[in-house]
């Protein structure tokens, strides 16, 4: 039986703007949420976005109304906590991450084993990239070779306000890492298909690996036609905020991956529907995240090595906050590394 509940709200400084097609941002803003049962106890984290429709008030607004749904209630079935969430109202999904997030963590503490154990996964690392906003040509250069030689193997790339300094900058990253690294390119829904279709081109010849939502997000029909015209793999993010939607995308053909994210999903629980559709339909998926702090990312990463169709990884959010409330992940050798204790294996200030 959940006994308690309680939530603290933390802002943290970037360590440069990030800019990216749809805004910029200087600050990030989470939210870690605490369930208790027993001697028992899990976190969860939750970061507002405009992705989201969510801001820190309705997020805390939010979570001040759970515990008089989920008190009392048996811990053991998350499916059900879902529901009882669902019934306070409805979106919300970072926040209600945050709280399927600490479940999943008391559950699999509690089963002695860390998460992705739990859920069923074997690895316990995967390669994750580093993503470098929208900048000046030589800014983006610079970043790209400082991320190189401290460990990453992958880099993805913001791009989708100006087609033709787009590709000139993708392809001056490629010319200064080579052609080890791998490069994925994330448009924010910054190009008319047209565009999108013209940039693909270009991107195939640079060795980029995947092209991420290229189009608005409500125009499946022109994602549909930049993957069909594309030989690269073109990725669903910003139009994929659900299980219907996933199951739309997945049915239809729209993409050729999905990049599922647990503020999106509302944590774990869809998260693993998600997978398990876009497996059915022979799709691959990534594990991305927002603005997070290292508790939801270690939620992230955990899932991610619960199943091997989760084929790519960006987790990266905190390498970019100076003041993470949160620790326990391992970066090696371009691998973000799961902690082997139970649960989600970080520790917060709402610990004890």
């Amino acid at each position: 039986m959940i006994d308690s509940m309680e939530f603290r709200t933390f802002i943290n400084r970037r360590t440069c703007t990030f800019k990216i097609a749809s805004g910029s941002s200087d600050t990030e803003e989470n939210v870690i949420v605490k369930l208790v049962s027993g001697d028992d106890f899990g976190v969860g984290s939750g970061n507002p976005t405009d992705v989201t429709h969510e801001t820190l008030a309705s997020m805390e607004s939010f979570l001040g109304m759970v515990p008089k749904k989920v008190v009392g209630s048996d811990e053991n079935y998350p499916d059900k906590l879902h529901e009882k969430l669902d019934g306070i109202a409805a979106g919300n999904t970072a926040a209600k991450a945050a709280v399927d997030i600490a479940l999943f963590d008391l559950l699999s503490k509690r089963d002695k084993k860390p998460l992705y154990e739990f859920l069923g996964g074997k690895r316990d690392r995967i390669i994750t990239d580093m993503t470098i906003g929208i900048e000046s040509l030589e800014t983006t250069v610079q970043r790209a070779i400082e991320h190189t030689k401290s460990g990453f193997k992958a880099l993805k790339i913001k791009v989708g306000l100006d087609l033709d300094e787009d590709i000139r900058r993708v392809s001056a990253v490629r010319d200064a890492v080579g052609p080890k690294i791998e490069l994925r390119v994330d448009a924010n829904q910054g190009y008319t298909v047209e565009r999108a279709i013209k940039f693909c081109e270009v991107m195939e010849t640079l060795q980029v690996m995947v092209v991420e939502q290229p189009v608005k997000a409500e125009d499946y029909a022109g994602l549909k036609k930049v993957a069909e015209s594309s030989n690269l793999s073109v990725m669903a993010d910003e139009c994929v905020k659900s299980v219907l939607d996933a199951r739309k995308v997945a049915r239809e053909g729209i993409a050729d991956m999905i990049n599922i994210k647990l503020m999106k999903s509302a944590g774990i629980n869809d998260a693993v529907i998600i997978n398990r559709l876009a497996e059915a339909a022979d799709m691959g998926t990534m594990i991305g995240c927002m603005g997070e702090i290292q508790v939801s990312i270690a939620a992230g990463l955990h899932f991610a090595l619960s199943s091997d169709n989760v084929l790519l990884a960006d987790l990266d959010s905190h390498f970019n906050i100076t003041d993470d409330p949160s620790s326990g992940l391992v970066f090696e050798d371009g691998y973000l590394v799961a902690p082997k204790k139970p649960g989600l294996g970080i520790e917060t200030p709402l610990d004890g």
